[in-house]
């Protein structure tokens, strides 16, 4: 049944980060894959992270999916639930759900044509498996991602991404004594946040979110090094 699959999946945590974590929900992958087609896809490695395939070795149709998740370990207590016809977890949505419904597909369409591709690092922006990905599109008739738009339509198409780390240096002093000497990098990046926001314009769609920062060594100490993702 492929809410038990799902289930399985999701309880599966697999964040970016977390290569170890991403091998297992390849390897639990495989083990459903193997359970509805009688046969195991591959695994393969790209630029040292997991890629699942399963299919043909030179498809025209490549169902594109990913199992690498946002959340880290613990973010959801419990991992998995079932409120009515939703279904909540890490990952549930984005996009195990879409994986599974790519690999239930497959039963009925002819597999010398098609492969099913998911690969571990998507929302960190695919950095090792987009070489992988424009390789073997450019052979391919059609690509279709599998991953789910908010208001359940079909994606046609995606705006790109840019990530960027702000350094910023001051100068560091004794908080108590000789604030006065030192530049702190904390309210400089505080100041560089709001420009930051302020970019945002959501009319065009253009979207710009600071997730991280990161400043200071002590408490006594003006701070000498910031940085903002």
């Amino acid at each position: 049944m492929i809410l038990d699959d799902l289930k399985l999946l999701v309880e599966t945590q697999s964040p970016t980060e977390d290569l170890a974590a991403c091998n297992k929900v390849m390897e639990v992958a495989n083990e459903i894959t193997k359970k509805l087609h009688g046969e195991s896809g591959e695994i393969i490695t790209e630029n040292g992270r997991p890629v699942f395939w399963f299919g043909a070795k030179n498809p025209k149709i490549i169902l594109l999916c990913h199992l690498d998740t946002v959340w880290p370990h613990g973010s959801f207590q419990p991992v998995w639930k079932v409120e009515g016809d939703v279904a909540r977890g890490p990952g549930a949505y984005d996009m195990k759900a879409g994986f599974l419904q790519a690999l239930y597909a497959m039963k009925d369409l002819p597999r010398e044509k098609i492969a099913i591709v998911a690969t571990s690092d998507e929302e960190t922006g695919s950095a090792t498996s987009r070489g992988l990905i424009e390789r073997i599109a450019k052979s391919a008739e059609a690509v279709l991602v599998f991953e789910s738009a908010i208001d359940g339509k079909v994606k046609t198409g995606r705006k790109g991404t840019s990530m960027y780390k702000i350094i910023v240096h001051g100068r560091a002093s004794h908080a108590g004594l000789e604030p006065e000497k030192g530049i702190n990098a904390t309210v400089e990046v505080a100041e560089i946040v709001k420009k930051v926001v302020a970019l945002q314009d959501l009319n065009n769609g253009t979207t710009v979110v600071p997730t991280s920062m990161a400043s200071g060594t002590t408490t006594n100490t003006v701070p000498a090094l910031a940085t903002l993702d």
